[in-house]
């Protein structure tokens, strides 16, 4: 059973986000702010408080002890994406469905990342406020690069590990990485932005 805390200082939110949550079998506690030496899974956290900054120093802290998964009204796509180069695991707005929320949630309860058309739109906003997916290029690392290559090559993300020599997680994390320095959210604009970067000739 998955372990959740509801941090998120907005009453009429954490009330929606409980509600959601009340509704998953996968779902054995539900708590607000657990103490330090609570054992959580995942926490819902908002992206904003009171004072509307992003709550990276929040983030940071959680990553050490569970799993983030940000949410807010309209998040700044600048701010989601250093939320998620912080460690949260996904974004969701606060219009998600029902069920892309369950599905978040599972997702990174299991040690993934929730990509939803959310975060997706997001990450599409970024690059469109970019001149050219070119420009980015110096952003990537040698192991993102590589990472990148043989995905569009057609590897699967544990054949892409084995190939490195990494544990499959790692794989997902660089891919994500990947997503947020490029501007892409869905897995198949792959083949788009390793042709722009010439990435399949290698």
């Amino acid at each position: 059973m998955i372990r959740v805390a509801v941090a998120d200082d907005h009453p009429h939110a954490q009330a929606g986000i409980r509600r959601l949550l009340a509704r998953m079998p996968e779902v054995g506690s539900i708590v607000a702010a657990p103490p330090a030496d609570a054992e959580i899974d995942v926490v819902l956290l908002a992206l904003y408080g009171d004072d509307r900054r992003p709550a990276i120093a929040a983030i940071e802290g959680w990553t050490a002890r569970a799993r983030v998964l940000v949410t807010a009204a309209g998040g700044d796509p600048a701010d989601v994406v250093e939320a998620l180069q912080a460690g949260a695991s996904g974004y969701l707005p606060r219009n998600t469905t029902p069920d892309e929320f369950r599905q978040a949630v599972l997702q990174v309860a299991s040690g993934g990342f929730a990509l939803g058309q959310g975060l997706a739109l997001v990450l599409r906003g970024q690059l469109a406020s970019a001149t050219s997916t070119l420009c980015l290029r110096p952003a990537l690392s040698p192991r993102e690069t590589e990472a990148l290559r043989l995905i569009a090559k057609g590897c699967t993300h544990p054949e892409t590990a084995k190939a490195m020599n990494i544990e499959e997680l790692s794989v997902d994390q660089l891919v994500v990485r990947i997503q947020v320095k490029l501007g892409f959210g869905n897995p198949r604009d792959l083949r788009r932005v390793t042709e722009d970067l010439g990435l399949q000739r290698l």
